[in-house]
């Protein structure tokens, strides 16, 4: 009997380790499905961040475009009541010398 039994133990011992290294196996497949699961998270990032980039390069040239817009929109008014300034002296002035509209030397 005492044979019997040592060819079941062995056989019990293989086939306990056929399942430890079905389970190894299987864990290492879930790791490895889990790693590239991280690589394509990985890949929508890096895409999201490159096309951020890009949206912030097409927002930078927007504002700049603006910033130039308003520039000039704000030295139009300048020029404006810098001009208007300028007329309303040289009336004055005019008026002043002339005595009036009406200046005949």
């Amino acid at each position: 009997m005492e044979m019997e039994m040592a060819p079941k133990k062995s056989s019990e011992k293989v086939e306990d380790m056929k399942a430890k290294v079905s389970e190894v196996q299987g864990v290492m497949r879930q790791n490895i499905e889990m790693v590239m699961d991280r690589g394509e998270k990985i890949e929508v990032l890096v895409g999201k961040a490159e096309d951020l980039q890009k949206e912030a390069g097409v927002y930078r040239e927007n504002g700049r475009a603006i910033q130039r817009k308003m520039w000039w929109k704000d030295m139009k008014i300048k020029i404006t009541v810098i001009g208007i300034l300028l007329l309303i002296l040289v009336l004055i002035i005019w008026t002043s010398v002339c005595g009036g509209f009406n200046c005949s030397n």
